[in-house]
Formats: C-alpha cells, structure tokens, sequence
C-alpha cells in the first residue's frame, strides 16, 4: 500500500501554522488541556508535546486539530512508532468523531496497520472511513477512492471486493481506469460463478481499447477470444482427445477438407513457436484444404511433451516451404456451462520444428 499520508508531497493545508502560532496556541491551551503520553522516542522532542496540546484542546477548531496533528503523524512514522500513531488516532477519533478530517485519520492508521502486517485491521480502518465519514480530497486524490481500491485488492470476501469496483466505476469513473477496473471486476465475478455478469464485464472492457491489465499483456485477445467462444455454437469440440485426433487424422488420410475444417476451433490460430495467439497475424484465415495431399503424414502417438491439458500430433508433408507442422489440441476452459467445460477443441497449428 502506497503511503500517501506521511508524503509532504501529498500534504493538503487548509490552514498552515507558523511556528509562532503554533508556540503560543500550545502556551495558551497547554495549562487547561492533559498531555497525551508519547513514545520514549519521541520524548525529547519538545514541539511534539506541544502540537499535541493544541490537537487536544476540547475547544480547537477542526482544521486547527489537523493543521498540529499532521506533522506528528509524520514524526510518529518517521520514528516507526506505528502501534502508538494508531493509538492516538483512535483517542483523537473518540475524542471528536465528527471531525471532518477523520478520513485522514482513519487513512493514517490503515497505513500504519498495513505496514505492521496487520492487512485486516487495516481494511476495517478503510471500512469504517467509507462509512462513517465524508471524503477528502489529497492533492487531488480521493481518500474514498483510495480506500475502495485497496479494499478490492485485498479483501477475501468477493463479494465485498465486487461491490468495491462497481462504486469505483460509479462514482470515480472519471479518476480511475475504468476498462481496468472492468477487467478485474470480471475476475471476481469468475470467482463467483456469476458468468454472465463476467461477460458483460468483459463487453465493458472492450470499450477501452487503450487499456492495459499488467501482467496479462494479451488480456485484450484473451477477452476477445473467450466472448467469441461464449457467443459460438462451440460444435467442433469432442468429450474425447483420442475421439477428435482421430477424427483428424481419418480427415488427412482420405484428403477430406471438409472435414478437416469442420473440427478447426472457432478461433483457429496459424504460427510459429516464438509468436503470441495476440499477434493478429496468427488468425489469418487459411484453407487447410488446399495443402492436403497424399504426401501428408503424421505420427501414430501424439507428442511426448502432451499432457492433460494440451496435446501436440507431429505431422509432415503439407508444404515444401515448412515441412513440420504440429496440430495443437487443448482443453476447453468455460466453466460457465459444465457440459462444455473440459471437452478438447483442435486450437490451431504450430510451423516447424518445437524450439
């Protein structure tokens, strides 16, 4: 999690406090209002005592409170005194829980909690900052914004993480990346089994063709893909492996391109090893029966490096041009309809020799 509070960069002032007004505030207010006990690291410094007299004050205005509090929440953080910060935060919270700066404070102890490894009290630092207090903005950064999107990251509930995306693109849509937020929305709703929400999702992300979802560099031609899957007929899958390469082979050996066609996937992909199924070229539409020939061969047993999930057939004799070409055969992965979902589809072909 990204500390933002303790960042000066990040520092919103709605009142700056001279050192001077600071001095004589805390003069004023330190003889009518208690000391809050600080850390032993902490307790040589003086002007710490002294911004907390005047955060402590029973009559200091709210933007006052925030304008001492801000630099020993620094101070607190700086010296790693994170279970202390959150324990004057909650005294500051209990003590005045109207304050409008509460979401700051709530922010702060989050942070703190996160950093201590403490993931769960931290996110119900950010629950109870959404729900109990208006938002506040940091620089331009929302601090609702920011809560929503580490509760999606790291909640367990699906559910929660859910409803935290969809107000992301409700009320921040102008803030956030919405095809992102789309694209991991559809993971959770994956989660669920709520498939057709998933699609739609999927739909919604589309709309963005500038987005990208790091670490699925190809996550555009895999949405692309699965939706095509989701809206075919899907006739050319098999319930059995051995079914669909027989089929195949019958289909070369009596030269029936018809055939042959009939049980190439939807989304049939030509390329060699070191491409992508992204790369738009490896979908170019090719009539396999135009290479058909009595010189096309292939061996009885399907590679070695097959396994339950994909399988590789070895064949020969197609083209003088590229002479070795692999017929890839893989399970199907759509869960949405459990009488597909694990059935074998003829994916594509892969030129030349395996690298």
């Amino acid at each position: 999690m990204e500390c933002l509070l303790s960042n000066p960069r990040w520092g919103y002032h709605p009142l700056r406090m001279t050192p001077i007004i600071i001095l004589v505030s805390a003069l004023i207010l330190s003889s009518c209002n208690p000391a809050f006990d600080i850390p032993g690291s902490l307790s040589n410094e003086g002007k710490v005592q002294e911004l907390l007299d005047i955060a402590w004050s029973s009559d200091g205005n709210p933007a006052m409170r925030y304008a001492a509090l801000e630099p020993v929440i620094s101070s607190y953080r700086s010296a790693g005194e994170t279970d202390a910060l959150c324990t004057l935060l909650g005294e500051v919270l209990s003590q005045y829980p109207g304050d409008p700066y509460g979401a700051y404070y709530l922010m702060a102890m989050a942070e703190g909690a996160m950093e201590a490894g403490s993931t769960d009290l931290a996110l119900d630092y950010m629950r109870r900052l959404l729900k109990n207090y208006p938002n506040l903005n940091i620089k331009g950064r929302s601090l609702h914004l920011l809560a929503m999107g580490e509760i999606a990251k790291k909640t367990p509930d699906t559910r929660e993480a859910i409803k935290m995306r969809l107000e992301m693109q409700r009320r921040f849509g102008d803030q956030i990346d919405p095809g992102r937020n789309m694209y991991a929305l559809a993971q959770e709703y994956r989660k669920i089994g709520d498939w057709e929400r998933m699609y739609e999702a999927y739909e919604s992300f589309l709309k963005y063709p500038n987005t990208g979802v790091p670490g699925v560099p190809d996550a555009r031609s895999i949405v692309l893909s699965d939706l095509a899957f989701h809206q075919s007929d899907k006739s050319w899958t098999m319930k059995d492996l051995d079914d669909l390469v027989g089929t195949v082979k019958y289909a070369i050996r009596t030269q029936d391109a018809r055939l042959l066609t009939r049980y190439q996937a939807e989304q049939f992909f030509l390329m060699n090893w070191s491409q992508e199924t992204s790369d738009s070229f490896t979908h170019i539409p090719m009539t396999l029966g135009s290479f058909l020939k009595s010189s096309v061969r292939y061996k009885s047993e399907l590679e070695a490096f097959s396994n339950d999930r994909e399988a590789y057939l070895w064949t020969a004799g197609w083209s003088w041009k590229i002479p070795t070409w692999y017929l890839y055969f893989r399970r199907v992965d759509y869960p949405a309809d459990p009488e597909i979902n694990g059935r074998w589809e003829w994916a594509g072909i892969y030129f030349g020799e395996r690298l």
